[in-house]
C-alpha cells in the first residue's frame, strides 16, 4: 500500500513538473520589425512557439517567406491590412505556406514578388505560387487579409473544412481562390477583382459560397469542376467574360445571388441536378444549360430579357423563360420584378 502511494506521488510531482517546465499553451509571441519585440521575423517566432501560442505582428513590412508546420494564430496587432505587409523575397516559394491544422492568419496584406513576365512565378496554372497555399491542413482560417500581385491569392489543397472571410484579392496574374480537392470549406464576404478568375473550385463537395462579390474578371468569376453538394447563396458576379462555369457538377444550389453586365451570365456543361431559384440575370447572354437542370423552386429567377406577361401583378410571369428546350431547362416561375428577395420565402436567411 505504501509503496504504492509513494509511485502515485511521485507520478503526480512528475507530471507537475513536466507541465512547469514545458511552454505553456495559448502563449502569445510578439514581432516587430524595429527590435522592440520577441522577434524581428515571422518565421523566427514560429520557430520558437509550440501549438496553440499566438504571433501578433505589429504594423510594419516584413519581407519573407513563411512556413507554418504548427498549430498557431498568426494575426496582425493592429487589425488593418493596410499597415501590415508580408511580401514574398523568393520568386520561387509561397508567401505563406501552411501544413499544420487549425492554423489561423489574421490581418495582413500579402504580396508575391512580381518578375519581369508579370507573374511571380514562370509556372502555369496550377504549378503556381499563392498568397497562402494551405496544403492537406484541416480547419485552417484565413480572415480580413488582402492578396496583391500573386499567382493565385489563396490556394487550398485538400484542405477540408477551411474558413475562409473577409479577403480581399486583387491583380493576381490568375486566380483570386483556388480550392482543389477541398470539403466542408465557407468562402464567405470575400471581394476578388481584376484577376484571370474570381473563385476557382474543383474535385471539391460540400462547400458554401455566399456573400462574395466577384468583378472585373478576365474569363470565370465563379467556377465549379467536377463539383457536388456545394450551396452558393448571396453572392455577386458582375463585369466578367463568363459569371458563373459549371463543368461535370451536380446537386449544387444557388439561390439569391446577383449575375449581370458579364458577357455570359452562366454557362452549364456536362452538369446535371443542379437547382437555381431567385437568383437576378441581366448579362447580354443570360444563360447558357446543356444539362438537366432545375431554375425553380418555390420561385424561379428575375431574366432581364424575359419577354413574357405578368397580367395578375404577383411578380410572376405567366409563361415559362426557356434556357434550353431540348434538355428541357426552363423556369417556368420566371419573376418579373424586383427585388427577387420579396418574393423568397422566409426571407432567404441562413
Amino acid at each position: 500500500m505504501k509503496i504504492t502511494k509513494l509511485l502515485l506521488n511521485l507520478l503526480v510531482i512528475l507530471v507537475f513538473l513536466g507541465s512547469a517546465v514545458a511552454p505553456g499553451a495559448g502563449a502569445t509571441l510578439t514581432v516587430d520589425e524595429s527590435d522592440e519585440a520577441d522577434f524581428t521575423t515571422i518565421q523566427e517566432a514560429i520557430d520558437s512557439a509550440e501549438d496553440g501560442d499566438i504571433i501578433l505582428v505589429y504594423p510594419g513590412i516584413y519581407d519573407e517567406n513563411v512556413e507554418v508546420y504548427k498549430e498557431l494564430s498568426i494575426v496582425s496587432e493592429s487589425g488593418k491590412s493596410e499597415d501590415t505587409f508580408i511580401i514574398s523575397n523568393s520568386p520561387e516559394a509561397d508567401v505563406l505556406y501552411v501544413v499544420a491544422d487549425n492554423v489561423t492568419i489574421d490581418g495582413f496584406s500579402i504580396l508575391g514578388l512580381l518578375s519581369d513576365s508579370g507573374s511571380i512565378s514562370d509556372a502555369e496554372w496550377p504549378d503556381v505560387l499563392a498568397g497562402v497555399f494551405i496544403d492537406g491542413a484541416e480547419g485552417c482560417r484565413v480572415s480580413n487579409s488582402t492578396f496583391i500581385i500573386n499567382d493565385v491569392g489563396i490556394f487550398l489543397r485538400e484542405a477540408n473544412n477551411a474558413v475562409l472571410y473577409n479577403n480581399v484579392l486583387t491583380l493576381n496574374y490568375w486566380d483570386g481562390i483556388d480550392l482543389i480537392d477541398s470539403s466542408g470549406c465557407v468562402l464567405s464576404d470575400n471581394t476578388a477583382a481584376r484577376n484571370e478568375r474570381g473563385i476557382y473550385i474543383e474535385g471539391s463537395v460540400d462547400n458554401v459560397l455566399l456573400n462574395n462579390i466577384i468583378s472585373a474578371i478576365t474569363s470565370e468569376g465563379i467556377t465549379l469542376q467536377e463539383c457536388s453538394n456545394s450551396t452558393l447563396e448571396n453572392n455577386m458576379v458582375s463585369g466578367s467574360e463568363l459569371g458563373i462555369y459549371f463543368e461535370g457538377s451536380e446537386n449544387n444550389i444557388m439561390s439569391n445571388s446577383t449575375v449581370e453586365r458579364n458577357y455570359e451570365g452562366i454557362f452549364l456543361s456536362n452538369s446535371t441536378e443542379n437547382l437555381f431559384y431567385g437568383n437576378e440575370f441581366a448579362n447580354q447572354l443570360n444563360a447558357v444549360d446543356y444539362g438537366t437542370n432545375s431554375w425553380n423552386s418555390t420561385v424561379g429567377n428575375y431574366w432581364s430579357d424575359y419577354a413574357g406577361e405578368d397580367s395578375d401583378g404577383d411578380g410572376i410571369g405567366d409563361t415559362p423563360y426557356v434556357i434550353n428546350e431540348s434538355t428541357e431547362s426552363i423556369d417556368y416561375i420566371p419573376i418579373t420584378g424586383l427585388p427577387v428577395s420579396n418574393l423568397l420565402p422566409g426571407n432567404n436567411s441562413t
